[in-house]
């Protein structure tokens, strides 16, 4: 794309006898109204800016005698930088008419002000180390490209260098310059065909060898020294060995010198035609400004000259305000003859107008325009070489020709891989990192790949992909270091995509699947795999994590081993249901509330997670703050569609009434037993009051059942089971459960004694529990069921109940507590389940386990022996197994009610064996030492006195 250059337009520029105003190449004014006989002179002046308000367009400036060029300060913000690539390399030009001579000012990242500008663009974009190389490497080509065409354009090049030592960095510039233009001149000669110039022009692209001038801004002498006259400042004459003064045997040596250089490194050859550029044999070509008023800083000097005017004393009234302009030409005026110091004081000049930089570029201009040309050839074989003097005409047409050539990019793909080499010639720091990069990424690649197993997951490819950055970082340099390490991190990765995945599927328990990745069976990956029959494709199996546990069955008596389960229904349902047919198949089982599909065959069961929901359609909501009553229960506030009303469980007429016994033996323990009666017949009073709304057909819930579960959903499967062994008299209190992987003692149920009032008040059948001073032991019971008798109060109803932890090694046991293991002594069991109904179990009970790791036991099951009487137990199983701030409360999802027991019957109660939420499975930690707030919530058991019989399978 052709750059859009703000450009000031030159109009009449063959009649005006001469324009002073300074105009931006590529020129867009009329060529054709360019003089077409004025042969004209062409000098391009490039160079190095300074750290400071000193530019090399002062010294242009005064070597024009006018302010044609603007001054371009490095703290100068309104400068347009919107196109980066355009503000950053652009080249100012003006015709002297009267002269013939045209001025080309190359700017570019060489000079302070532009460099500033693209220093504060990389700080505005953030660009990293190696966008900020490019971001400098692309301004430096195109610097380059500017400057090669200079060299087709012009008959002279003088290169402004703020010191007076030779920049080495011009000597591989030039170099990679001449190199591109002797691979791009045969594209440059066609393009030059179309353009009416003699042959030798267009051969050779250019009008001739450019001569190659220096000036130095800074003069190292002192200025006693930089005389060039015989007698120096102070009366003192050279001695006769020192011919010439020290300001030309500086001139001389830095010429000397730079000849050398040129001439060692080839840019300099005999033949001038063959070369980028040449420099005179018997001319001078170095120049060393001495005037300070050239050379000096224009902010200094205004500083200068308002310290003349405040501080001299001077009659007041005599001073008035000037300009810039009006006291740098006085300044000039005033260094022909004398120069003025700090303080004002004017002494004789001790520099002769020769010597001067007007003179200095004048000689050279003066050969090309009485066409003498140049000659800079040496040595016997003398070709002659090509010198054109064109029109002012030719010049603007074949220039704006050359311009598109060399500062846009082209559609030629060769032309595209010289500008390429050109970039890659300039960047030796891109070459070298690209060289240093590449030799450390093998070590690194080996790094990665050493002591890998065959299958590893992404934690594993993480952590060596990391060391392997920190291999290749320690040995890495350079710009390059980023690419180089972006294709480290892609060939890790590529290596480890090569059936070295392993299956990334954590089980239930916190397991990894130990097989390589692959599909499993009856999943819609392995019908596109069967159909496509793609080779390629991955494997199809089943997850496995190799760690096998061994439980019980539903009721507990089989034990069997069980696989580490990845999904609900396999922990929570299949396992259990393997065991019908052995053992279970033949008891009374309750049935749970479950997804029941519509008869409709068009309509597909949709599946329905917590987490895709709205939170606020929840039915009931466990806040982390919860209050709970005096009996443990969470106070929710069940929603107007109830699931245990829609399946019709017991209502408010199975519940006690509200009054208390005045009789009871219970005391406090009466009033916590009633509490959540009261509450259970308020909720089914205002259940009946509202509509009923039974379980959607064609969405289900995708995990378990919970406080904060979508209304109206239910599971497709069970994760709870209870059945029932049989009648009251299977369960033996002397023998305790007769069932595999109890621990000695450990298999006893504790005995709960009920209190029923007496006949008069059989209404007000309240549940309470023996006071401290009863025993549990057979005979206390006696002694207190004669004292009740003889005092006219209630008899009690007993009733045993237990909470059976199990191991991941078959280890089972019963508690009496949080924090007691049931142990049998010779005067038999001492606990009552007082502590049961009464407190929160923990979920989870170190296991007594002899084993080098210890163990933790999880609760299992929960074993309840029912009287024959008219009392009736309710359970209400609610746990919370993970803080109460973060997890929610699991529950069975038959209603508030809970489940009524028949009488005379021994019934287990199977807990899940994993709980599922939304965001996942909620595990315990891994070290079994660690306490963690799991429980089973207290209001496990109530009392009732209306019975009903149970659903059946």
């Amino acid at each position: 794309m052709k750059p859009e250059v703000n450009v000031r337009p030159v109009k009449n520029m063959a009649v005006t006898t001469e324009t002073d105003s300074m105009f931006h190449l590529p020129f867009k004014g009329d060529i054709e109204e360019l003089n077409k006989t004025d042969q004209i002179c062409v000098v391009g002046i490039f160079g190095k800016g300074q750290c400071s308000h000193r530019s090399k367009t002062t010294t242009i400036n005064y070597l024009l005698g006018k302010d044609v060029f603007p001054i371009h300060f490095p703290d100068d913000d309104n400068e347009d930088f919107s196109n980066k690539q355009e503000s950053s390399c652009k080249i100012e030009a003006y015709y002297d008419e009267k002269k013939r001579v045209v001025y080309l000012h190359l700017i570019s990242v060489l000079d302070a002000s532009t460099l500033c500008q693209v220093a504060k663009h990389i700080r505005k974009e953030y660009l990293s180390n190696a966008d900020s190389h490019k971001t400098w490497k692309d301004l430096e080509h195109r610097h380059a490209r500017a400057l090669l065409y200079m060299f087709n354009v012009c008959h002279i090049l003088m290169v402004i260098h703020p010191t007076s030592v030779f920049d080495l960095h011009y000597v591989r510039l030039f170099k990679a310059l001449e190199s591109t233009r002797q691979k791009v001149l045969t594209s440059l000669s066609d393009s030059l065909k179309d353009v009416s110039i003699p042959k030798e022009w267009q051969t050779h692209g250019r009008m001739c060898t450019p001569r190659l001038l220096f000036v130095c801004q800074q003069c190292p002498l002192p200025t006693d020294e930089r005389e060039d006259t015989e007698s120096s400042e102070h009366g003192k004459t050279r001695p006769r060995y020192q011919k010439k003064s020290p300001l030309k045997r500086l001139q001389h040596s830095l010429e000397d010198q730079i000849y050398r250089i040129f001439r060692k490194t080839r840019i300099l050859t005999n033949q001038s035609a063959q070369c980028l550029f040449s420099v005179p044999a018997n001319q001078t070509f170095v120049h060393v400004e001495t005037d300070e008023s050239v050379t000096s800083d224009p902010v200094g000097m205004l500083i200068t000259q308002l310290h003349n005017h405040t501080f001299c004393n001077r009659e007041p009234g005599v001073f008035k305000p000037r300009s810039y302009q009006s006291m740098r030409s006085e300044t000039k005026h005033l260094g022909s003859g004398s120069h003025t110091d700090i303080h004002g004081n004017r002494s004789p000049s001790p520099f002769n107008s020769d010597d001067s930089l007007q003179e200095f570029l004048w000689q050279h201009i003066s050969l090309v325009l009485n066409g003498k040309g140049f000659d800079d050839s040496i040595g016997r074989t003398i070709t002659t070489t090509n010198f054109q003097i064109p029109s002012c005409q030719t010049w603007f047409k074949v220039s704006s020709m050359l311009y598109e050539f060399f500062m846009t990019e082209p559609l030629d793909k060769r032309l595209q891989s010289h500008w390429s080499s050109l970039k890659s010639a300039l960047d030796l720091d891109m070459r070298f990192s690209e060289s240093r990069c590449g030799k450390v990424l093998p070590l690194a690649s080996r790094t990665y790949q050493d002591k890998l197993p065959d299958h590893y997951t992404s934690v594993v490819h993480l952590n060596k992909m990391s060391q392997a950055v920190r291999v290749f970082s320690q040995h890495a340099r350079g710009p390059a270091y980023e690419h180089f390490a972006d294709q480290l991190k892609e060939e890790c990765t590529k290596f480890w995509h090569n059936n070295r995945r392993l299956c990334e599927v954590m089980s239930l328990t916190g397991q990894h699947c130990i097989h390589p990745l692959h599909i499993l069976p009856g999943s819609k990956e392995e019908t596109e795999a069967k159909t496509n029959k793609d080779e390629k494709s991955l494997p199809i199996m089943p997850h496995c994590s190799h760690t096998k546990t061994t439980s019980a069955c539903n009721c507990g008596r089989k034990e069997g081993q069980r696989d580490d389960p990845f999904d609900i229904k396999g922990a929570n349902y299949d396992f259990y249901q393997a065991f019908e047919l052995k053992c279970c198949g033949n008891l009374e089982h309750y049935k749970f509330p479950m997804f029941q599909p519509s008869e409709d065959e068009t309509t597909e069961p949709k599946e329905i997670s917590g987490a895709d929901l709205n939170p606020h359609q929840a039915i009931t909501k466990t806040d982390s703050n919860t209050s709970t009553t005096d009996h443990g229960r969470a106070e929710t506030q069940p929603g107007p569609l109830s699931i245990a009303l829609s399946l019709g469980q017991s209502g408010g007429s199975d519940i006690f009434g509200t009054h208390h016994s005045p009789n009871s033996s219970a005391g406090g323990m009466l009033d916590i037993l009633s509490v959540p009666d009261i509450h259970v017949s308020s909720v089914a009073s205002k259940e009946r009051s509202q509509p009923r709304r039974q379980p959607s057909t064609t969405e289900y819930l995708a995990g378990m059942l919970h406080a904060n579960s979508p209304p109206g959903l239910l599971p497709r499967f069970p994760s709870w089971s209870l059945v029932c062994l049989g009648t009251a008299d299977t369960y033996k209190a002397t023998i305790g459960l007769d069932q595999p992987g109890f621990f000695h003692g450990s298999n006893h149920l504790l005995q709960w004694d009920i209190p029923i009032p007496g006949e008069a008040k059989s209404e007000q059948n309240w549940p309470g529990l023996p006071s401290e001073s009863v025993g549990g032991g057979r005979r206390g019971g006696k002694k207190m069921d004669k004292r009740s008798q003889k005092d006219g109060g209630d008899s009690h109803v007993r009733a045993y109940i237990g909470n059976e932890y199990e191991c991941a090694r078959g280890g089972r046991f019963i508690c009496s507590g949080p924090d007691k293991m049931v142990k049998i002594t010779s005067g038999g069991i001492k606990e009552t389940a007082n502590r049961l109904v009464t407190m929160d179990m923990p979920l989870y009970f170190p296991c007594a386990c002899r084993s080098v790791k210890s163990h933790r036991a999880q609760l299992t099951r929960i074993f309840v022996v029912t009287p024959e009487s008219a009392v009736q137990i309710r359970l209400n199983p609610r746990v919370q197994p993970g803080p109460a701030n973060t997890t929610p409360i699991f529950n069975t999802g038959v209603g508030d009610d809970g489940i009524l027991l028949p009488t005379n019957g021994f019934w287990v109660l199977r807990l899940p064996y994993v709980y599922v939420g939304d965001n996942g499975p909620i595990l315990p930690p891994a070290d079994a030492s660690i306490s963690y707030p799991a429980k089973l919530l207290k209001g496990l058991f109530t009392i009732k006195t209306v019975g009903s019989t149970l659903p059946k399978k």
